[in-house]
C-alpha cells in the first residue's frame, strides 16, 4: 500500500525518525562532556526512547507485518492508511513535545492518541492475518504482548497522580518495557524472519519452529519477574526469573538448530548474513545477561552500576538486536537497499558504533564492579562512538534518497 502517493517512502520516514532519535542520544552524550545550559536531560531522554521504539522499531515492524502477512486486497483498505498516518504524526510530534514540555499534557495526549490508534491497527491485523503456521503465531502473540504492555501506560498515569514515583510506578514502567521488548519485538522479529525465509522457498522444520515458539512463549510472562527484582522481592521471584531464563535458553537452542539447517540455503548477500549473525549474537548475549540478572549478587551490583550495566543491556537490545534485525528484514523485503559502496560503509560504521558502545558501557561497569580504575575520558569516548552511530545511519539514509534505491510500496 502506498502510504503517501507523492511523498517520501513509508520506511524512509521510519528511518528518518531513527536518525533523529539517535541525534537526541548524541546530544545527551554531548551534554555529559560539554554541559549545555538549561538542558533538560530527562525530557530529551523521553523523546529519544519513545521515538526509537515507536517511530523506528514499531512502525518499521508493523509495515513489514502488513507486507508479509496481509493479503494484497485487504492491505489497500483505508483503515491501514489512516492509522499509520496518525501514528506517524503523533510520533513525529513527540520529537518536540517531550523536549519542550516534558511528560506533560501535550505529550500525554500524543501518547494516548498513539495508543488508541495502535489498538485499532492491532485488532485489525489480528482479524486480517490468516493461517496457523508458526510464523503467523509468532506475529499474533507479538501483537497480544504489545496490547498487554500497553495496559501499563494507562495505569501509569493513575499511579503517578495517586502515589507519585513510587516502587509501583517503576515496576509499571518495567512491565511496559518487558512486554514491549521480550514480548512484541522478539516475537514479531522472529516471526518476520521465519516468514521471509519460507517465502524464499526454504523449508524450516515444523517441529523445531514449534518448540522454539512454545519455550519462548512459556518464558515470556514469568520473565517479568526479572524486571522487579530490584525492589527487593523474595527469593521466589529470583527462582521464577531464573527458570524463565532457562526456558529462553532452551528456545535459543532450537533457534540455533533452525538457523544451522537453513543458513547454507540462504541466497543472501554477505551483508545480510552478517546482520543475521550479529543480531543472533546480540540476542544470545541478552539471554546470558538475563540469566545473570536473576542472581541476587548481580541484581545488587547492576542497580549500583545502572548507568553502565542496565543502560548497556537496553542498548544491546535496541541497537544490537532490534535495529539490526529491522535492517535485515527491510533489506530482504527490498524496502531498504545497500547497492552502493557508501551505503554498505554506512552500515559497517553503524555496527562498529554498536559494538564500541556496548564495549564501553559494559567494560566501565565491570571495572567499577571489581574495583579497578575506570576508563579515562569515558564520557568523551562514548560521545565519539555515538557519532559513529549517527554517521552510519546518515550514510544509509542518504543512499535511500535515490529513486532506484528504495521501493515506495508498503
Amino acid at each position: 500500500m502506498q502510504f503517501f502517493k507523492k511523498e517520501k517512502p513509508f520506511y524512509l520516514f521510519s528511518l528518518a525518525l531513527f536518525i533523529l532519535s539517535a541525534l537526541y542520544g548524541l546530544l545527551i552524550r554531548w551534554n555529559f562532556v560539554f554541559p549545555i545550559q538549561s538542558f533538560t536531560y530527562k525530557n530529551f531522554l523521553q523523546s529519544h526512547s519513545h521515538v526509537a521504539f515507536l517511530g523506528w522499531g514499531y512502525i518499521a515492524t508493523i509495515g513489514a507485518i502488513i507486507q508479509c502477512f496481509v493479503s494484497s486486497t485487504i492491505k489497500q483498505k483505508h483503515i491501514y492508511k489512516i492509522t499509520l498516518l496518525v501514528i506517524f504524526i503523533t510520533v513525529t510530534l513527540m520529537l518536540f513535545s517531550f523536549p519542550l514540555g516534558g511528560y506533560k499534557l501535550f505529550s500525554i495526549v500524543l501518547l494516548c492518541l498513539f495508543g488508541v490508534t495502535s489498538y485499532v491497527l492491532s485488532f485489525k491485523l489480528l482479524k486480517d492475518i490468516k493461517g496457523e503456521c508458526i510464523s503467523t503465531k509468532l506475529i499474533k502473540y507479538g501483537i497480544y504482548y504489545y496490547l498487554l504492555s500497553s495496559l501499563a501506560t494507562w495505569f501509569l498515569a493513575y499511579v503517578l497522580v495517586s502515589q507519585g514515583k513510587t516502587e509501583l510506578y517503576y515496576n509499571t514502567v518495567y512491565f511496559y518495557l518487558h512486554f514491549l521488548y521480550n514480548g512484541y519485538f522478539v516475537f514479531v522479529l522472529f516471526g518476520l524472519l521465519f516468514k521471509i525465509i519460507e517465502n524464499q522457498q526454504i523449508v524450516i522444520s515444523e517441529n523445531l519452529q514449534k518448540y522454539f515458539f512454545i519455550f519462548l512463549n512459556i518464558a515470556c510472562i514469568p520473565a517479568y519477574a526479572l524486571s522487579i527484582l530490584w525492589s527487593k522481592v523474595g527469593l521466589t521471584f529470583h527462582i521464577i526469573g531464573f527458570l524463565a531464563t532457562i526456558l529462553q535458553l532452551i528456545s535459543l537452542v532450537y533457534l540455533f538448530r533452525i538457523l544451522k539447517k537453513v543458513y547454507h540455503q540462504l541466497k543472501w548477500k554477505a551483508i545480510s548474513k552478517v546482520l543475521l549473525k550479529f543480531g543472533v549474537i546480540a540476542y544470545s548475549l541478552k539471554i546470558v545477561i538475563q540469566i545473570l540478572s536473576s542472581l541476587p549478587y548481580f541484581v545488587e551490583k547492576s542497580l549500583a552500576l545502572k548507568p553502565f550495566l542496565i543502560i548497556g543491556y537496553l542498548h544491546l537490545f535496541t541497537l544490537g538486536f532490534m535495529s539490526v534485525f529491522v535492517f535485515l528484514i527491510l533489506i530482504q523485503l527490498h524496502k531498504i537497499q545497500l547497492k552502493t559502496t557508501s551505503s554498505k560503509i554506512g552500515l559497517v560504521i553503524f555496527l562498529i558504533g554498536v559494538v564500541a558502545t556496548e564495549l564501553l558501557l559494559f567494560t566501565q561497569g565491570f571495572l567499577l564492579l571489581i574495583g579497578l580504575t575506570p576508563i579515562h575520558n569515558y564520557q568523551l569516548l562514548l560521545l565519539c562512538v555515538s557519532v559513529l552511530l549517527v554517521l552510519g545511519l546518515l550514510f544509509i539514509f542518504i543512499n535511500q534518497l535515490k529513486k532506484t534505491s528504495i521501493k515506495i510500496n508498503l
